[in-house]
């Protein structure tokens, strides 16, 4: 009986070690960022198959996530930042005010890497009706903290047309 429980217990460790490959937490990967770094955890969640999914929370404008984007970009991975970098970009549409505010906080994402079209808006009228809803979102961005990277975002996105 006391073999079975430990191998109960053992096999309860082992779920709970893995449990950022399987649950895609925000605060649970934002914890792991910060005790074992950005390089670590990315490669654990590419491991588990898990990027696309955190590219895609990104992309649908979730504060967590896109607040988390700049260290997660920044963890070595270059076809998950450029990932990281285009969901971003998507996240335009969604909450410009997050976006921009990651951007600003971040050391190496730039505006005109963010405020551009997504890669997977290819052809010109896509491009367009993406500048189109972006423009329009981040004009909802009145904050006077904000207005400059606002201005400057607008700015990169008229280079679409």
């Amino acid at each position: 009986m006391k073999s079975h429980l430990l191998f109960i217990a053992g096999g309860l460790l082992a779920i709970s070690s893995s449990a950022l490959a399987m649950s895609l937490n925000y605060q649970e990967v934002g914890y792991n960022i910060e005790a074992r770094g950005a390089r670590a955890v990315v490669a654990e969640l590419a491991k588990a198959g898990q990027l696309p999914a955190v590219e895609n929370n990104i992309k649908l404008g979730d504060d967590n996530w896109i607040a988390m984007a700049p260290k997660l970009a920044d963890a070595g991975n270059a076809n998950f930042t450029a990932g990281v970098k285009s969901a971003l970009s998507s996240a335009l549409i969604y909450n410009p005010a997050a976006v921009l505010k990651a951007v600003s906080d971040s050391k190496s994402l730039t505006l005109s890497e963010i405020c551009t079209a997504p890669a997977d808006v290819k052809d010109s009228a896509a491009k367009a009706s993406f500048q189109q809803r972006a423009a329009h979102t981040l004009s909802t961005i009145r904050n006077s903290d904000m207005m400059s990277q606002r201005d400057s975002c607008l700015a990169e996105l008229k280079k679409l047309s």
